[in-house]
């Protein structure tokens, strides 16, 4: 390896349960407190312990965005782990692994312009009582070949383990001593720096479901209900561990029907309260999604899409269910549809969605997929300047001067004054009937269409900046790649190589299913003269979709619907073949 470098790749590969995703995140933290930017994705069976589990980091001297296809290291736990990814190391790379394997191994090892590390790991677990400590081992190698801070690492780990026993962090701090002074002692020779550009930037570590978890708190989550369901079951997590510090309520319900339905109550009584689950879970929502449209409840549903349908496969990744959640639940009513691309963008647009569905006293679906919600990657946040804003909730002041409130006043932006129980002449009717202006049911056919259009007309009220696509790239390059959801990140990287083999693209980013800026996207496609759309699913739904609202029929479609994201390489690949028909 080249004695600077400004962007290494790791792959940690070993058997579930052995605590290979702990040791990838501990990796990444010592990335980001070193003054790099890091991004991470892992890839896991659905077993509690056994099959074949990864953790692949990136860090950077600068921005990275996903994962560039190429591994300079692979720490390999199990013979199996270098059976599966060896053809994945750069020429000249690293293997690191146990010597036990290398008499079995020999014949996919000849020939091979690797670099080989032979970290006795199992000797050195037995003389420290614990096969786990191969996690320590190879942290400590790592450091070592990277020349990073020792100490910062053993903070880390110390910190990791806080919970636990000081004899067995002392241990894990003497297995990080192993691994460091085996390859001082042995390796040195292939020690590397990595190159850092200084910068003074307030930087954090997040992925996907951890970023919404801290914008709902920023933005005033009271209450949240939820069933678990990968891959959203880490929200709950992290809500019931923080449920004391941020003065949540967070239940964990008999199952999804129930979670909804607490969240409505919630909502109706006036504070922000929101649930998660993957497309199964959303399944069993669906007529409670109906009753907070009917009712004009605000709250805010996640959906973490994992592939289906059914069960399907619960630890891969999809973007099979947009269609879906913007059309559930039977009947019409508004609801906003957002689809973050990235853990940043995630922060932001959670902030934002809160404020919406109060504006518009509505239901809301925030969009992730697994990809999204745990890949972590190193962000920039900027906390000032975010105002929560609470729409027509009535202040008890205003509720008490009021003579009469009409909780479905028919009103020119069809939204209406929100009074909550407790406060004088706050309680009303709220039910999954038709109702007049009183909330009181009625099946009066002039009140019926008075209603549904009042409903309709809200999302109107909703500022057009706020649900724009993001534009990456010239406006007048001849080709338009098109994209929503997680596939972000791994565009932008592709944009980065499409850029240096001079080849004129631009990237539009869609937000936001419902509202969609049509006006904005059809002035696009029309201006290019070659549009690609990339989807992980197989019916091309935000293709569809398009087509729908703007008339325009995207001609080049590009679809990934094996429950794996996209690799930068496919997506240059395909670009290049849209600008070879210019």
């Amino acid at each position: 390896m080249n004695n600077l470098k400004e962007n290494i790749t790791i792959k940690f590969g070993g058997r579930a349960g052995e605590g290979l995703m702990t040791t990838g995140h501990i990796c990444a933290k010592l990335f980001q407190r070193s003054g790099l930017f890091v991004f991470s994705e892992n890839d896991y069976p659905s077993l509690i312990r056994g099959g074949h589990n990864t953790i692949t980091l990136r860090a950077n001297s600068s921005k990275i965005y996903s994962l560039d296809g190429k591994i300079d290291i692979l720490v390999a736990f199990d013979k199996n782990t270098i059976k599966l990814h060896l053809r994945e190391i750069e020429q000249n790379g690293i293997l690191i692994f146990d010597p036990i394997y290398e008499q079995e191994l020999k014949e996919i090892l000849e020939n091979k312009k690797l670099n080989l590390i032979k970290i006795p790991f199992s000797e050195i677990c037995y003389k420290l009582g614990d096969q786990l400590f191969i996690n320590q081992i190879s942290l400590g190698a790592i450091a070592r070949l990277l020349n990073l801070d020792k100490e910062l690492l053993k903070s880390i780990v110390i910190q990791t383990f806080s919970d636990k026993k000081q004899e067995i962090v002392d241990k894990n701090l003497e297995a990080l001593k192993e691994g460091y002074e085996f390859i001082e002692k042995n390796y040195s020779n292939l020690c590397c720096e990595l190159q850092r550009k200084p910068h003074n930037k307030k930087l954090y570590l997040l992925n996907g479901n951890d970023a919404l978890c801290l914008a709902s708190i920023k933005a005033g989550l009271k209450f949240v209900a939820e069933y678990p369901m990968s891959p959203s079951s880490s929200i709950l997590h992290w809500m019931a561990a923080n449920a004391k510090k941020y003065k949540l309520v967070v239940k964990h319900t008999e199952d999804e029907i129930a979670a909804i339905n607490y969240v409505l109550g919630a909502a109706y009584a006036g504070v922000r309260a929101m649930t998660a689950t993957s497309g199964g879970g959303f399944s069993l929502m669906a007529e409670a999604l109906g009753n907070a449209g009917i009712a004009e409840i605000p709250c805010v549903i996640v959906d973490v899409q994992r592939a289906g349908p059914s069960t399907g496969l619960p630890t891969y990744t999809e973007q099979a269910d947009l269609q879906f959640v913007m059309h559930a639940s039977q009947g019409e009513f508004p609801r906003i549809v957002c689809m973050p691309g990235d853990p940043e963008e995630v922060f932001y647009e959670t902030f934002n969605v809160w404020n919406m569905v109060e504006l518009v006293q509505t239901p809301a679906i925030i969009l992730l997929d697994k990809y999204l919600a745990e890949l972590m990657q190193t962000v920039e946040l900027n906390l000032e300047n975010l105002q929560i804003k609470r729409g027509m909730l009535l202040k008890d002041q205003e509720a008490e001067s009021a003579t009469e409130i009409l909780r479905h006043k028919i009103t020119p932006s069809g939204i209406s004054p929100r009074p909550v129980p407790g406060q004088k002449n706050g309680m009303h009717v709220a039910s999954s009937y038709e109702h007049d202006e009183s909330g009181y049911t009625s099946e009066d056919p002039e009140n019926r269409v008075m209603q549904i259009d009042k409903r309709a007309r809200k999302l109107n009220a909703i500022n057009p900046q706020l649900y724009q696509p993001v534009f990456f790239g010239s406006p007048t390059a001849p080709i338009l790649i098109v994209g929503w959801g997680s596939s972000k990140g791994i565009i932008l990287e592709a944009l980065k190589h499409l850029n240096r083999e001079n080849i004129p693209v631009r990237y539009m980013h869609i937000k936001y299913a419902i509202p969609f800026a049509t006006d904005t996207i059809k002035e696009a496609l029309l201006a290019a003269n070659k549009s690609i759309i990339f989807e992980m699913n197989s019916t091309a739904q935000m293709r569809n979709y398009i087509r729908e609202k703007t008339s325009i029929l995207i001609e080049d479609v590009y679809l990934r619907y094996d429950a794996r994201p996209f690799t930068v390489d496919e997506i240059v690949e395909q670009v290049k073949k849209v600008y070879q028909k210019l």
